[in-house]
């Protein structure tokens, strides 16, 4: 037979016979439509008091008690409902009746009012209109839901920190979330604009940055796509291959400290996890029309709703023209980004959602590193900002990925629900860079750089693929959720690379860009093959308020190159790894969650040492304690945490064999994280973040020279950053509709790297930007105008010039300037 859960006020053994209830009054009144309250009085019901409500999107269990508490109602619902649904978000004053409709818009799930306090919560397949039910029950309409509505700025629930759909506040490490609602206030053009306001995240504001971003997370350096995934599963295996157009995103969700203990190899720092949009149940479409500084013009669409009238198959459509300078002469900034998506529902049980996307890009090729003696620390020659550092026409990046797959969810009868998710990539890199010829990089003669080119043409393929079952048990007075996964990933990647054989001489502030380069023969021709499997479980243990998460996984990893130059060579190096994560937290029942917390991670090394012995994977360790509050009646997340977190295994001089590497390195960093956001009553919403990082090395071995790193802070890493978005929504007759935000974002100073030869750090000062941003929705004015509104936001406003250490111990790269962009939107 089927089941129902009733849920009302809490008083003391309440919910204990709530779940007794279930299968007899519930059962009879809700799922087998026994007669309901009189037509009048649940129409009392809908036109009852108002309440001021302030509750976040999240799962619809934790919603539902959010509601009792809020109302003192009574809802009744089946279980699976439960288990599948995630209610959005609700704000202001309005009757109950008026909230909980809002909650569940543009879900499956309909509101049946039952009496003047009461309502169950039904499919919708069983609902299809409003008024009264067989039962005569008031059935409210469903609401129809843009396809770019958001969850609010306080995202409170998320995957990413344990693969499965639970409120942030019960995981036990660091979360992060950035919301749709967010990257549209702040007008985020880029993947470092939507992290910028989040703690322990240092984005390189790099103006070539070909490919994806530079990050920093915990003080350690992201190498490869190891810390970029998108829709759970790894973004890929070629850093250079792609980049992220935060126009395509639901959500992105930043885990911090080690996570291999669900994801395999991994930055010991944490991950982002990007969620790109969706399909959805209600027809909506929007355009968008930009322009802004650097000459930038860009075109959007999003499109979405159901393809047949049961609402079977659902689809998405996004795309985005981008037509673009930047601030420096020569270098482009051109997108095409294309998103189809479909799910097909047969079924409540059963999802399937296919996802695709292709991006063509064109990018500057130079790499624009800038010497610290005419740059940052200039006392005469000083190279201007717009100064392009290649050859026009052949220093270019340009980068065509295409990829498909899908994500496959089927629950079972007995509540436990199988998901698979998998993704082919294929990407065709054109790229010839640019770079300073002279070492070490300086400006010659006060007038001149001598710049050379390098073709590194790639192509490559890959498939990552995720499978795992999830589903509760109780033994005893625990409960246990449970998570049974198996991961795989494969790579294929060619590349060649050759150099010119002759530089030229650019006078810096004249440049003559005629010149013709001759290329040699390639000094590589590279092949490299990757193989990885994971299997990997967990159990978040619940009893009472105690909540123990407990994961585990192992790895195994294949890795061949082959070189071609000179005659075939190959290299095997395989490496395998087990980690986890123990954590344990209390919810108390006003919303504070205190947690700790013991997690570890490994990443592949590749080389040998002076023996020919293959280098095992670093591990990182990471102790982390901190509480999370969630408080009642308000929409916001606050986030403490402290953590000390070590990285093993790192490559040092080889003591007795000159020029080789051996193991015997450590870096540790240690730090505290703060983070608030929510929406405050009257309009009111904010972001809020402190960091503190200190990164620095713990070991290292001498080099020939006889200097150690040991006690030096880690290149690019400040001790402190520091931001504050406000946001205010006019919600008065006379400006309704009018929207306006500013933000602050502090860097402190950072250190170059370690001088190999002198042992020296160049510290690069620190920074404050002024972000800003102003919207109006012409539709609050006049109807006739529903949908239409227009956005300015801008980026670094006093246009002050800041830099980052660069790749090389004397050089920076420099920051963005002042941009400015205004977007025109209509949603219909």
């Amino acid at each position: 037979m089927a089941q129902a859960l009733l849920r009302g006020r809490r008083t003391s053994g309440f919910r204990g016979l709530a779940r007794l209830l279930a299968t007899s009054t519930m059962l009879g009144c809700v799922v087998m439509g026994a007669p309901g309250l009189p037509v009048a009085q649940a129409q009392d019901a809908v036109r009852a008091q108002t309440v001021r409500f302030a509750i976040p999107a999240q799962p619809l269990g934790t919603a539902m008690d959010a509601f009792i508490r809020t109302t003192g109602w009574q809802i009744g619902y089946a279980p699976d409902l439960a288990r599948t649904v995630t209610t959005r978000a609700v704000n202001g004053t309005m009757a109950p009746a008026e909230a909980l409709q809002t909650m569940l818009s543009g879900s499956r799930i309909r509101v049946r009012i039952t009496g003047a306090s009461s309502a169950a919560l039904v499919d919708a397949s069983t609902a299809a209109g409003s008024g009264t039910d067989e039962t005569g029950a008031t059935l409210l309409e469903r609401v129809a839901v843009e396809g770019n509505q958001t969850s609010g700025m306080a995202a409170t629930s998320s995957s990413a920190g344990t693969k499965t759909n639970v409120p942030v506040r019960e995981v036990p490490q660091s979360v992060s979330v950035v919301t749709r609602k967010e990257l549209d206030q702040r007008g985020a053009t880029d993947l470092n604009d939507a992290v910028a306001y989040t703690p322990g995240v240092r984005m390189v504001d790099y103006t070539s940055n070909q490919g994806l971003p530079l990050l920093y997370m915990r003080g350690f350096f992201a190498e490869s796509q190891r810390s970029y995934y998108r829709d759970g599963l790894r973004n890929g295996y070629n850093a250079y291959d792609t980049t992220v157009e935060p126009y395509g995103l639901e959500q992105i969700s930043v885990l911090k400290g080690p996570a291999s203990g669900l994801y395999g190899d991994a930055l010991p720092g944490g991950l982002i996890d990007m969620r790109t949009k969706r399909p959805t149940e209600e027809a909506f479409r929007e355009v968008q029309l930009e322009y802004g500084s650097f000459n930038e013009k860009q075109a959007a669409v999003d499109f979405g709703g159901p393809l047949t009238e049961d609402g079977t198959i659902l689809y998405r459509f996004t795309g985005l023209k981008r037509d673009a300078d930047t601030q420096v002469d020569h270098s482009p900034n051109d997108a095409l980004y294309l998103a189809p998506a479909l799910t097909f529902t047969p079924d409540d049980a059963t999802h399937l959602t296919l996802l695709a996307q292709y991006q063509d890009l064109t990018r500057s090729g130079a790499e624009q590193s800038l010497p610290i003696a005419n740059s940052v620390y200039s006392t005469g020659v000083t190279i201007p900002r717009d100064f392009y550092m290649g050859a026009p026409g052949l220093s270019d990046w340009n980068s065509k990925s295409t990829s498909i797959g899908y994500e496959f969810e089927h629950e079972f009868d007995n509540g436990w629900t199988l998901r698979n998710n998998l993704r082919y990539t294929h990407s065709k890199l054109d790229f010839t860079s640019a770079f300073i010829w002279t070492w070490p990089i300086a400006v010659v003669d006060d007038h001149y750089l001598d710049i050379g080119v390098q073709s590194r043409p790639r192509t490559s393929d890959s498939v990552v693929a995720d499978v795992n079952l999830s589903g509760e048990v109780e033994t005893g007075p625990l409960t246990h959720a449970l998570l049974f996964g198996i991961n795989y990933g494969y790579s294929n990647l060619r590349e060649t690379r050759t150099n010119s054989t002759n530089a030229n001489h650019l006078d810096i502030y004249n440049p003559d860009y005629d010149f013709a380069y001759t290329f040699g023969s390639a000094w590589s021709d590279s092949k490299e093959l990757v193989s990885q499997y994971g299997l990997y479980a967990q159990d978040q243990v619940k009893w009472e308020n105690w909540i123990l998460t407990l994961n585990g996984r192992y790895d195994w990893a294949d890795m061949t190159s082959y070189q071609y130059v000179g005659g075939t060579s190959k290299t095997d190096q395989d490496a395998h790894a087990f980690t986890g994560r123990v954590g344990l937290g209390y919810s108390f029942d006003n919303g504070v969650v205190p947690y700790a917390s013991y997690s570890t991670s490994f990443e592949p090394v590749s080389g040998t040492d002076f023996g020919g012995n293959p280098f095992k994977p670093t591990t990182g360790t990471q102790y982390e304690v901190g509480v999370k509050y969630q408080p009642e009646g308000w929409n916001g997340l606050l986030s403490l945490a402290w953590y000390d977190l070590t990285q093993q295994n790192v490559t040092t001089s080889d003591p007795n064999n000159s020029g080789y590497s051996v193991q015997q390195g450590e870096v540790r960093s240690r730090g505290l994280e703060l983070e608030a956001k929510g929406e405050i009553a009257d309009g009111w919403s904010f972001v809020a973040s402190y960091a503190y990082t200190d990164a620095e090395v713990t070991k290292d071995n001498a080099n020939s020279s006889g200097i150690s790193q040991v006690g030096t802070q880690m290149k690019a890493v400040p001790y402190n950053t520091a931001s504050l978005w406000l946001n205010y929504a006019f919600e008065t007759s006379r400006l309704e509709g009018l929207s306006v935000g500013a933000g602050l974002r502090r860097v402190g100073s950072s250190y170059t790297a370690m001088d190999t030869g002198t042992g020296q750090q160049v510290k690069i000062p620190g920074y404050t930007l002024l972000d800003a941003a102003i919207s109006y929705d012409f539709g609050k004015a006049n109807p006739d105008w529903k949908g239409l509104s227009l956005a300015l936001s801008g980026t670094n406003l006093t246009d002050e010039r800041y830099f980052t250490p660069g790749f090389y111990s004397n050089s920076v790269l420099d920051g963005k300037r002042r941009t400015v962009k205004a977007t025109l939107a209509y949603r219909w």
